[in-house]
C-alpha cells in the first residue's frame, strides 16, 4: 500500500463536502439570519418604547419645573388626524402600566415609575444586544466553516496552514516513520 493511496482514501469525496456546504449555506440563510433579523427588530422596538419612555417623563418634568396646571394640546386620534385636547387638571397623569392596564397617579409618581421602567427597559435590551452579538458569532462561525470545506473542496488543507511549518514536517516524519515500521 502506497502513502499517496491513504491520502486518497482519506480524502473527503466531493458530494459530502457539497451536501455538507449546502447545508451550512441553508442553516445560516434560514436559521441564522432570520434570528438575526428578529433579534434586531426586538432591539429596535425596545428602544422605540425607551424612547417614548424618556418623552414622556421629560415633559412631566417640563411640567412640574414649569408649574402648569392647565394645558391645552394636539391629541393624534389616529391616521395622523389630531384633535385640540383641553387638560383642566395636570396634577395627576394615565399611565399604561402593562397588559392593557392604565392607572391614574400623580406627576412625581409617573416620574419615578418611568424611571424605573427606563431601566427594566435598558436591562431588557442589554439582554437583546447579548442575544444579538451571539447570533453574529454564531454567524462568523458558519461563514468559518463553509470557507474550511471551500478550502478542503480545493484541495487545501485549511487547519495545518496556520500550523508552523516544521512542526507540520516533524509529524510527517512521524506518521512516514509508523508506516516504514509497520508497512
Amino acid at each position: 500500500m502506497d502513502v499517496e493511496d491513504d491520502e486518497e482514501e482519506a480524502d473527503v469525496p466531493v458530494a459530502v463536502l457539497d451536501a455538507k456546504i449546502a447545508q451550512y449555506e441553508a442553516f445560516i440563510e434560514e436559521v441564522l439570519k432570520r434570528e438575526l433579523r428578529k433579534s434586531l427588530d426586538e432591539f429596535r422596538r425596545g428602544a422605540e418604547v425607551l424612547e417614548q419612555c424618556r418623552e414622556l417623563r421629560r415633559n412631566i418634568d417640563l411640567l412640574i419645573r414649569d408649574d402648569v396646571t392647565e394645558l391645552e394640546t394636539m391629541v393624534d386620534v389616529g391616521c395622523q388626524m389630531f384633535v385640540k385636547a383641553f387638560v383642566p387638571d395636570t396634577s395627576r397623569i394615565f399611565l399604561d402600566v402593562g397588559l392593557g392596564f392604565q392607572l391614574e397617579m400623580p406627576l412625581a409618581g409617573a416620574r419615578e415609575f418611568l424611571e424605573n421602567k427606563e431601566q427594566h427597559i435598558l436591562s431588557g435590551l442589554e439582554l437583546r444586544k447579548r442575544g444579538t452579538a451571539q447570533v453574529k458569532a454564531d454567524i462568523h462561525e458558519a461563514l468559518h466553516l463553509l470557507d474550511m470545506m471551500m478550502q478542503v473542496k480545493s484541495g487545501g488543507t485549511p487547519w495545518l496552514d496556520s500550523c508552523d511549518k516544521a512542526l507540520v514536517a516533524s509529524f510527517s516524519d512521524q506518521n512516514q516513520t509508523l508506516i516504514d515500521n509497520f508497512g
